[in-house]
């Protein structure tokens, strides 16, 4: 006896519903096109100026920082970002957390350490930790100090400019681990003289250093909500009122950058990049 090809039993049903199999086919189509092009956006980094007043670090300037956050184990983008970097010469090179997503295989390769320590032959570097870090907080950090990149844990550090001057870069736990001590690094709003640069992964710890004396925060996290508007070019975020870019509140200035990499590998209208952050004199 034949037995029935289930194939033409399919194809049966495929004739006797068009119009819907038609629209499942259209609405496939669609689903793929839309993974693709996020695939594909979220590998087209950028490198961005972002040009202060010297009134963003009171006598810190002409000074010239590279910022970058949020590296989630991506090794590709982490070659561009070296490069560009290595290109642009910045007196100054900062990290905004998230070196990992959780994942051991990059700490067990020698392009991180290798990568990071062509970032410290162009200029003195610092990091904080992302919350995505601290489950694998000691690999992170034995990365950081084998490639000679100071990480700072609700520390502060001066550090002489090119033009001399003393810039005191202070880096906060994560808030959203709970390892947020202002208390253990910064001074009292209203004392204190020098320019603070403030390093904290996610800027809605920003709400907690009302009572502290900074001048600009630098933070990423947000990944700039891995949305953008198309017809504007603004970030959208559901879980954050500062989404990416610079701002302004109560006398401070916050530089939010987009980051490197993404969850699930994926964004829209919002590219990853990088950041030259030109202080004037």
């Amino acid at each position: 006896m034949k037995l029935p090809n289930p194939f033409v039993g399919l194809w049966r049903c495929v004739k006797r519903h068009r119009s819907a199999s038609l629209v499942l086919l259209i609405g496939l189509l669609l689903c793929i096109a839309v993974r693709e092009y996020g695939k594909w956006s979220a590998r087209q980094l950028e490198f961005n100026t972002v040009e202060l007043p010297p009134s963003a670090l009171p006598g810190a300037g002409p000074l010239r920082i590279a910022f970058f956050s949020d590296l989630h184990n991506d090794i590709e983008l982490f070659e561009q970002v070296v490069g560009f970097i290595e290109q642009q010469r910045p007196d100054l090179i900062i990290f905004g957390g998230d070196f990992i997503i959780v994942n051991e295989r990059f700490m067990r390769t020698r392009w991180a350490v290798d990568g990071l320590r062509r970032l410290t032959a162009v200029a003195p570097c610092y990091a904080v930790l992302g919350n995505q870090d601290y489950e694998k907080q000691e690999q992170v950090e034995r990365v950081f100090n084998a490639a000679g990149v100071q990480l700072l844990r609700n520390q502060a550090v001066d550090w002489k400019t090119p033009s001399g001057a003393t810039l005191r870069i202070v880096g906060l736990g994560d808030w959203n681990e709970g390892d947020e001590r202002p208390d253990l690094c910064m001074e009292p709003a209203g004392e204190g003289s020098l320019p603070i640069l403030l390093l904290s992964h996610d800027p809605e710890s920003r709400h907690k250093l009302g009572d502290y004396r900074w001048n600009l925060m630098l933070s990423g996290h947000t990944h700039g909500g891995q949305i953008g508007n198309p017809f504007t070019g603004r970030c959208i975020s559901f879980r954050s009122d500062m989404p990416a870019g610079l701002f302004e509140e109560n006398g401070h200035r916050i530089f939010v950058t987009r980051g490197v990499g993404a969850i699930m590998d994926m964004r829209f209208f919002c590219a990853p990049e990088v950041n030259i952050i030109t202080i004037g004199d």
